[in-house]
């Protein structure tokens, strides 16, 4: 009798027989906060992922997404279910089914064949796909944001929230951010008055992403799904694409809607990110100089 790594006697009863020891995978990322271990059950292949809560509370990622979202990582997690549901009703792209889940500790996904994609890997087709999923979510309107299920803040939250995080972030980050780019971010996010709010991952990489074995694309990591600005999810986007890339995904997107204008929250937004450690970036001067991809395809913005 085999058992699951990581889980209770009690937790383990509901969950399918293993057939062999459960397999651990490598972390991707050093501040990774959950053990992946691949199962192989009576009802066939999975993936457990457990969270380790020290690794959460070391974070800079979930500090700033739980600070500014209240999304309460990792209790959130007791709601992987019904966000995957959200996503392959009004998402373009495949999503692992989630067999089992707890708050605060595991979720149980039924594992996808294929492979995960890496920068070098990305063609047309994937931005295309990825324009055609990033397209439909961003359809989905709201005026709250927050989580996904229920968002509870208002519009006027934002830039409130969005300046006290990072305040936060950048009082605890090991790099320092230098007085005048700090400021410069704090006046323009008092300037933010976004009024529409729609499903974003903030956390979104080219390895977030598995090109199946039937030729989908699935998207796995669903932990980060929050309702916000929808240019907070654009201004990571200029980190991933090539200029000829970034031309084709706008072609696609604005069968949707128009690209948003990024000009007057590009700091701040990328300040975020950089405290967040989202793309594991240590230089800022190297970061705040990326080039403004989308202003230079200005005929689409809106």
């Amino acid at each position: 009798m085999y058992s699951y790594p990581e889980l209770s006697r009690q937790q383990q009863e509901s969950l399918p027989v293993l057939h062999a020891p459960a397999l651990p995978l490598d972390a991707q990322f050093p501040d990774s906060t959950h053990q992946l271990s691949q199962c192989d059950t009576a009802d066939g292949k999975m993936i457990l992922k457990v969270c380790h809560q020290q690794r959460v509370q070391d974070s800079m990622f979930w500090l700033g997404i739980n600070h500014l979202f209240q999304l309460d990582f990792p209790n959130s997690l007791g709601r992987t279910q019904s966000i995957s549901q959200f996503l392959q009703r009004e998402g373009w792209f495949a999503v692992p089914e989630v067999v089992a889940e707890q708050a605060g500790h595991y979720v149980l996904v039924r594992y996808l064949e294929g492979v995960d994609l890496s920068a070098n890997q990305i063609d047309n087709t994937t931005v295309t796909q990825l324009a055609h999923h990033w397209g439909k979510l961003h359809q989905h309107l709201s005026t709250k944001w927050g989580s996904i299920e229920k968002p509870i803040f208002s519009a006027n939250d934002w830039p409130i929230r969005l300046e006290q995080t990072i305040q936060l972030l950048s009082d605890r980050n090991g790099i320092p951010i230098p007085a005048d780019i700090l400021k410069m971010s704090y006046g323009q996010c008092r300037t933010l008055s976004p009024e529409q709010f729609v499903p974003i991952m903030p956390d979104f990489r080219w390895d977030q992403l598995r090109q199946c074995d039937d030729g989908t694309i699935a998207v796995l990591d669903l932990d980060a799904f929050v309702r916000a600005p929808r240019e907070l999810e654009w201004v990571l986007l200029e980190y991933l694409l090539s200029p000829q890339h970034a031309k084709l995904f706008v072609e696609i997107y604005t069968q949707y809607q128009p690209i948003p204008d990024l000009s007057a929250c590009r700091l701040s937004y990328r300040v975020l990110l950089f405290l967040m450690n989202v793309l594991g970036e240590s230089k800022l001067k190297q970061w705040l100089e990326q080039p403004p991809l989308f202003d230079l395809l200005s005929d689409h913005v809106s």
